[in-house]
């Protein structure tokens, strides 16, 4: 069973990249796999189950390269979280039509925001056990570090947000927009560490 999910899965990757959520068909991805649809039911009675499923296997793989880059890093919380910001940014030009469409009505859905709501807790999470590191090792100041991961990862979000209003708005991708969020993330994150960093 696992293994014809995923299939469906891969291939829901491959035309949620190419077409993005909207325009992707249940039957489409049926199609490219070779089954019926009723199989394809048997497994997703719906679209955005699968879309969590797409979502949940992209973000595990995400975080399963962070969480390397966390472990064999030796140099400073700035320096780990400056390289973080270019792996995001190299998941987010890979998988750009997901990351353009996760802002769309079909997110509307209770269970959808309570989804996305649980993977930005471990954006959160993951964050602050970053600067609780740094503040054990004498970098940062050990005050609301909990809340400072929160509003770090709200700020984060939010300027990739307001760089990429337009493509969200009219459907159509501008990948030229990568390096001035990028740029800009990363200006923002040498702001916010000189105010917690320890003097």
């Amino acid at each position: 069973m696992e293994d014809r999910k995923d299939q469906i899965i891969h291939a829901a990757i491959r035309r949620f990249m190419h077409y993005g959520f909207s325009k992707t068909t249940m039957n489409e991805i049926a199609e490219d796999i070779k089954i019926t649809k009723a199989n394809l039911y048997y497994y997703y009675s719906e679209k955005n189950a699968l879309i969590r499923d797409v979502i949940v296997r992209l973000t595990d793989e995400y975080r399963e390269e962070e969480e390397k880059m966390v472990a064999v890093h030796v140099g400073t919380t700035y320096e780990l979280i400056m390289k973080i910001l270019e792996l995001r940014d190299a998941f987010v030009r890979k998988y750009y039509m997901l990351h353009m469409n996760e802002n769309l009505e079909w997110i509307k859905g209770l269970s959808m925001q309570d989804f996305f709501q649980c993977l930005h807790n471990r954006d959160v999470q993951a964050l602050y056990e970053i600067l609780q590191v740094g503040a054990k090792k004498g970098e940062l100041n050990e005050e609301h570090l909990y809340e400072t991961a929160e509003i770090y990862v709200e700020l984060m979000k939010s300027l990739s947000l307001m760089c990429n209003i337009s493509d969200i708005i009219s459907g159509i991708p501008n990948q030229d927009r990568f390096d001035e969020v990028l740029q800009k993330q990363k200006l923002a994150t040498k702001l916010f560490f000189n105010g917690i960093n320890k003097k």
